[in-house]
């Protein structure tokens, strides 16, 4: 087809900060010891979902916070697909060979592929795994009362780690009636702490300390699968002018968007 006069662009994300993962049900055995959800991220090939699934509009998220938002480390365990460390936490973690259900996020075939790549990397690992498919409002039921093993979901962090991080950790988060809180049920008073201390903090210098451990943290004990910082490419014509004029993007009401 003809794209003369058609422009690309993913600004505006920055702010919103999109990060895809996999929720992982720590109220659920084997899912409660740290062991087998660091196994997880071993196995995982985040970088071929990347390429595959997202055509190269992600890479893969090094934790908690995406690399965009305020106080964002790498000083953080690195986890690139080892299928030997995979499978070495894994017997470690006592994992008895039962089937986990995958719940994929029912929003388009892009995440289907990562399902079905994620159950392939776990497979080869060995971990059984059965996909559950569902529609949107199953979806959302069934993590509105927690009755799911795994499941593909993606969140915005809105630029700072006190606005949009920490509801999906702290313990007061655990409730149920939504999907994008602390759904996987995740609880650790000193990551509470942390958080409520770096949201009080008015000095930058130390909160980036307070974010800095928290984040070390929360990537040694996995409570969540992280795999990717997205970006949703946006088509349009060339002679649209100012479609992106403020940090939320495409959330924005256009109202000094012109055509040229």
């Amino acid at each position: 087809s003809d794209l003369s006069g058609v422009s690309l662009t993913t600004n505006g994300w920055e702010f919103f900060a999109p990060q895809s993962w996999r929720w992982l049900n720590n109220r659920r055995k084997p899912f409660d010891n740290p062991k087998f959800r660091q196994a997880i991220m071993w196995a995982l090939d985040r970088e071929a979902m990347a390429k595959i699934a997202w055509h190269g509009y992600a890479k893969p998220a090094m934790g908690p916070l995406n690399s965009s938002v305020k106080f964002y480390t790498e000083k953080v365990t690195h986890y690139k697909r080892d299928l030997n460390k995979a499978k070495a936490l894994i017997k470690e973690s006592g994992y008895n060979g039962q089937v986990l259900k995958l719940l994929p996020m029912p929003y388009g075939e892009s995440w289907m592929r990562i399902a079905e790549i994620i159950r392939q990397n776990l497979m080869q690992a060995g971990i059984k795994v059965e996909m559950v498919s569902t529609d949107v409002a199953g979806w959302n039921s069934r993590l509105n009362d927690w009755d799911f093993d795994m499941s593909t979901t993606y969140v915005f962090q809105y630029g700072d780690p006190a606005l949009g991080v920490a509801r999906n950790y702290i313990s007061s988060q655990i409730a149920k009636g939504s999907p994008f809180n602390n759904v996987e049920g995740y609880s650790n008073p000193k990551v509470d702490a942390l958080f409520e201390a770096g949201a009080r903090e008015v000095d930058p210098a130390k909160r980036a300390v307070i974010y800095e451990e928290v984040q070390k943290l929360l990537v040694e004990e996995v409570p969540v699968a992280w795999l990717h910082e997205i970006k949703f490419p946006t088509l349009y014509r060339s002679k649209v002018s100012n479609l992106i004029s403020s940090g939320i993007g495409l959330n924005d009401s256009f109202a000094y968007a012109k055509v040229k």
